[in-house]
């Protein structure tokens, strides 16, 4: 058999893929990049919000338009957990359905009835096919949120929160290591509630274990719950090289009302002083955080706060999203929704700050000595990569004005321009991953 696998939406969405890819790779059947050739049209989908549900059908079109008398259409993921049985009468283009994690029950892609599975049941798996970049891989470590955002999907469509328990995580990590990935980032609804389910956070302990049984060069965190980001979490990210001094804290909003009508949990009072806590013990940490605008009932007041605080923040970096009512949502049905102008207008007027702080944080890195993973190139033909201070795919590039460094290695810099987004750096010294030891 032949299957042609399509990824959207989250990392957390490509591991299940990869996981899938790996087992029917082990069965015998064959990946291929050309649709024509497939015996199988998988698209593993999103939809998380509107715009990413709209993506996801989208592509389910092109491909169902595409598709051969012999194909079969498989959609997986997220669209088929939150719309269930709805897609069986709305889509009949596809032949199956299957819910997130369609690696615990691969033998369901043979079914020939048409058919719709959403809890699929079955063993973890720590075999990956990667499909992005075979020197940086995503690890989740947890699924699912217990967490009951007002504005949020993903209980509805993920379930409450699981930890993935630390033997299979340490298995796959050593896999993805032995296939040469330097960089491991661990993502999640919310990485640092693991554990949080069976009684405690076990972030911090987990980590210790992973950096003693796991050789890898790099190790960053994605998605920190900012209540999550303890003394004790910071304190080993300061203590160890290996662990990136990188934050990731959606914050989604500063003012108290709105906190609470997000049912967001923390004090924005402490926000600040978190900032403070962690550049206080690591001067040269990343910040990233994201914010959510035009949230129902936002004032231009309220708005205002929130747009001192990032000008206070000066987080490095910033992803901003236009709020969307989603269909089973709490905030879907309160009062008070902006129009679409309105939230436009306030997107692009956090973007606009974000860009002069980001521009103004690269430049106090001139002249600085970091060491980034070589990727590979760009369209442009320049050599590029991402440092400790850039998670790939979401923030800048560091762009090496040099033709020898190797790619897949992490080599020294030292940064020589910067704009917005990226920095451009001429190597000071090689420093490959296996040696760590830089002039």
């Amino acid at each position: 058999m032949k299957i042609y696998p399509v990824t959207l939406g989250c990392p957390k969405n490509r591991t299940d893929t990869e996981k899938l890819l790996a087992v029917l790779a082990e069965k015998g059947w064959e990946i291929v990049l050309d649709p024509t050739q497939a015996d199988i049209l998988f698209i593993n989908t999103c939809a998380f919000i509107q715009e990413a549900v709209e993506e996801s059908l989208e592509v389910i079109f092109e491909l169902a338009e595409e598709k051969l008398p012999h194909q079969r259409l498989v959609v997986a993921g997220c669209l088929v957990s939150r719309y269930r049985e709805e897609l069986l009468k709305e889509l009949p283009e596809v032949d199956l359905f299957l819910g997130i994690e369609p690696y615990r029950e691969p033998e369901k892609l043979l079914a020939t009835e048409r058919s719709l599975w959403v809890n699929l049941k079955g063993e973890e798996v720590t075999r990956r096919i990667l499909t992005v970049s075979p020197f940086y891989a995503y690890l989740k470590v947890t699924e699912g949120c217990s967490r009951a955002c007002s504005f949020c999907t993903i209980p509805r469509i993920r379930g409450p929160l699981r930890s993935i328990p630390e033997d299979f995580l340490i298995a796959e990590a050593r896999e993805l290591v032995a296939q040469g990935v330097e960089e491991i980032i661990l993502v999640g609804q919310d990485v640092s509630a693991y554990g949080l389910e069976q009684g405690s956070r076990r972030l911090v302990p987990f980590l210790k274990r992973f950096l003693e049984e796991v050789p890898v060069s790099w190790l960053r965190l994605l998605y920190l719950h900012p209540e999550g980001v303890t003394p004790e979490l910071i304190a080993l990210v300061a203590e160890e090289k290996r662990l990136l001094p990188y934050f990731d804290l959606p914050i989604q909003h500063v003012s108290l009302r709105i906190l609470k009508a997000m049912r967001r949990s923390y004090e924005p009072s402490k926000l600040l002083g978190l900032v403070e806590k962690i550049r206080a013990q690591i001067p040269h940490a990343a910040l990233r955080t994201s914010v959510m605008v035009g949230f129902p009932g936002e004032t231009e007041k309220e708005f205002e706060e929130l747009l001192f605080f990032l000008k206070e923040a000066a987080f490095d970096h910033l992803g901003a999203f236009i709020y969307s009512p989603e269909e089973g949502t709490l905030a879907a049905k309160l009062p008070g929704q902006l129009s679409a102008r309105e939230k436009e207008a306030r997107f692009h007027e956090v973007m606009r700050l974000q860009q002069e702080i980001s521009a103004a944080r690269l430049k106090e890195r001139k002249g600085q000595k970091v060491e980034v993973l070589v990727e590979g190139l760009d369209e442009e033909g320049r050599l590029v990569g991402h440092a400790a201070f850039q998670a790939p795919e979401i923030d800048g590039l560091t762009v090496i004005k040099d033709d020898e460094a190797i790619i897949g290695g992490i080599v020294e810099v030292e940064i020589e321009e910067t704009d917005v987004y990226d920095v451009y750096a001429r190597p000071s010294s090689a420093c490959h991953a296996a040696q760590r030891a830089c002039p």
